[in-house]
């Protein structure tokens, strides 16, 4: 992907979260001693600057070299030299050459809001002193692991630090890393009461002008049926974690009827990690009333638990899904000290309507009393209802079972997953892939260090739980000796972190294209008999990667380029033929961006390349659920001969979007 690529993506984000770029002070701090040079490999810390160099929308961003103890201003980094910043600014010259400055004196505005990002590896205990003898709550440092070990640190960290580390940064890592460094930012901005000069506005606006204020015990009519359920806390110590749960005629049917951090959804209901939404919420519900009422359930109940106490503050509140505020309770936390877990409000059927009841009532034995209350006094033996899912449940090795059911979906494989509760026993299987009959048992290790034998014996055994004839472990690391050993003996396939590098270059490799023949490009469904939706569009862009004008996008209104260059066809509702002639495309254009797009989400589709001589590329593809329009590819000319490259550039907005993207005014 492309560095206006990465930027329009996030620009695109930026603007979703409500942000004004242009109240953003950005400082990158990047350790450079020889060995952390050697390991971060300048094309990978490059993808990185290339990832972040949206930063710099709000103007230079400031850049800090760490050489052994010492500091030194390097030259702002901008747009005009992102693709070569790191070869000439870091890696291609002495830092000491910069300006030397004292670090924690001299480097910041201290009445201007800013986010530093410090890309470093060593233990960050000695530097939490001088952040905190600054004063200055305004500075929010994420340090950040380069090579993907959790940073040392002895000390509790501040409000205003927080610590990072992806697994190494890779290709497998930059895909994630952007989003959660801004998003530490944006919690830590929305959670905290700053001055509001140079403030960052990062929640979304949000319409309460019809808001009600209710209180204990009140029962208030609820006439939407798509909501959104916003609980929200604050409290110096501690975390607090919210459940809610289905109920019918009272009692809790299953511990499946229950969503929270550790069961993310149920019928009718999703669980929303608030801390990663623009919004005061630390955590939400989507609640479709419709689904719950003919599932012949009457009542959802939202409750809190809190380990370590009550919060300060506390409320919950009835939006409706495009985010207007219809209630708010706030609790009265003077009638709850001591408790450790509350029933704060509940939907529940009434006649033919549904109403709100805000309860506000305390309990001093946790969870475990609230799911004795409701039928299943076992309720936590099923799940851990502690804070310590908020970690657990964050981990890297989360980011990459996603990023693996993603990969396995491109290569062709249908992809299981064994139980969608992660504290129930897997047995050793994080997924199951299947191809041509073939059930295969994989288990993920997000490692840093060798994976160990035990790895082989799991998945051997646990495969058998789950009617599997092969099995397959991926690593991001390597193998022990035993461990190979044991793998060659069970016939156990392994893919190390090589093997993973290639798997992945190759799905983003280049394919051969010659423009003697028209080349025909068929978009199709796969493996599904309802009728879906699918729209082939394709952008015409110069050398800036924007169109010259509308003639240059070829979508269903418009499916024929001037110059006979590229022509759609648009005859069937669930396959699109896209026709380019090569030779005929204008002097201006540098690339065709090829863009598909389905009108719903996780349906898994094949884009075959063909000139009828032979068959020079096919790949699948299934959007996300929450986007449904990618970038499939772009025709390029790569030393003097058009190929064919993948692309991982998505678009959340649509169409729409990747119109304004590629340089085109949507009205």
């Amino acid at each position: 992907m492309g560095t206006s690529s990465y930027r329009s993506s996030y620009q695109s984000y930026l603007t979703r979260q409500g942000v004004e770029v242009d109240k953003m002070n950005v400082i990158l701090i990047v350790n450079t001693t020889e060995g952390l040079q050697k390991y971060m490999k300048r094309a990978n810390m490059q993808t990185v600057f290339n990832k972040l160099s949206p930063l710099t929308l709000g103007g230079p961003v400031k850049v800090v070299a760490q050489v052994n103890g010492s500091f030194y201003r390097l030259s702002p980094f901008v747009p005009d030299n992102t693709h070569t910043y790191m070869k000439d600014e870091i890696y291609g010259k002495d830092p000491g050459r910069g300006e030397k400055i004292d670090l924690f004196s001299k480097l910041f505005t201290t009445s201007e809001l800013t986010h530093i990002i410090w890309f470093t590896d060593e233990e960050v205990t000695p530097y939490l002193l001088p952040i905190a003898s600054m004063n200055a709550p305004h500075l929010f440092w994420n340090f950040i692991s380069i090579k993907g070990y959790p940073l040392r640190c002895t000390e509790k960290v501040p409000k205003n630090v927080t610590l990072t580390h992806a697994p190494k940064i890779s290709s497998l890592a930059t895909s994630v890393l952007y989003r959660k460094i801004f998003n530490k930012f944006t919690q830590y901005i929305n959670k905290t009461d700053l001055p509001m000069s140079g403030r960052v506005r990062a929640m979304r606006i949000e319409d309460r002008s019809d808001s009600q204020e209710v209180v204990k015990g009140s029962k208030t009519p609820i006439e939407q049926s798509n909501l959104r359920i916003g609980i929200g806390w604050k409290t110096g110590e501690g975390e607090c974690l919210s459940a809610a749960m289905l109920l019918k005629e009272g009692r809790l049917p299953d511990s499946e009827s229950i969503a929270f951090f550790g069961n993310k959804s149920t019928i009718g209901m999703t669980h929303v990690d608030g801390r990663e939404l623009p919004t005061e919420d630390m955590e939400q519900y989507t609640v479709n009333l419709s689904a719950i009422r003919e599932a012949e359930l009457d009542k959802i109940l939202f409750t809190l638990v809190m380990p370590g106490g009550a919060p300060d503050e506390l409320y919950i509140r009835v939006m409706t899904y495009d985010n207007r505020e219809m209630l708010r309770y706030e609790v009265d936390m003077d009638e709850c000290v001591g408790n450790t877990a509350l029933e704060l409000g509940m939907l529940y059927a009434y006649k033919e309507e549904w109403r709100f009841n805000a309860i506000g009532n305390g309990y001093n034995a946790g969870m475990e009393q609230i799911g004795a209350n409701y039928g299943i006094p076992d309720l936590t033996a099923t799940y851990s209802f502690t804070p310590a899912v908020l970690e657990e449940i964050a981990l890297d090795g989360r980011t990459f079972e996603y990023h693996m059911q993603d990969l396995f979906t491109k290569l062709g494989y249908e992809v299981e997953v064994p139980t969608s509760d992660p504290y129930a026993p897997d047995y050793g299987v994080d997924l199951i892939v299947i191809k041509g009959g073939i059930r295969r048992a994989v288990q993920l290790k997000c490692f840093s260090n060798v994976v160990p034998v035990r790895a082989i014996q799991e998945v051997y055994a646990g495969a058998q739980m789950y009617d599997c004839q092969s099995y397959m472990v991926v690593a991001t690391s390597y193998f022990s000796r035993a461990a190979l050993q044991m793998a060659e003996q069970l016939g156990v396939e392994v893919w190390d972190k090589t093997q993973l590098d290639k798997t992945e270059e190759k799905l983003r490799s280049r394919v051969g294209v010659s423009p003697e023949n028209e080349l025909k490009l068929k978009l199709t469904k796969l493996d599904s008999e309802d009728e879906v939706d699918i729209d082939l569009s394709a952008f015409l862009v110069n050398e800036h990667d924007v169109c010259a004008g509308e003639e240059d996008f070829i979508f269903y209104n418009q499916p024929e380029h001037p110059s006979g260059c590229v022509r759609l066809i648009n005859d069937n509702v669930w396959e699109k033929l896209l026709i380019l002639d090569l030779v005929k495309l204008p002097a201006h254009c540098t690339r065709i961006v090829i863009v598909g797009s389905l009108d719903r989400y996780k349906q898994r589709v094949e884009l075959k390349i063909d000139n009828e001589l032979d068959l020079y590329h096919t790949f699948e593809y299934m959007p996300s659920a929450v986007c449904d329009t990618l970038v499939l590819g772009q025709f390029r000319k790569i030393d003097g001969e058009w190929a064919f490259t993948t692309s991982e550039t998505f678009f959340a907005g649509g169409l729409e979007e990747a119109c304004e993207a590629y340089g085109l005014e949507v009205g």
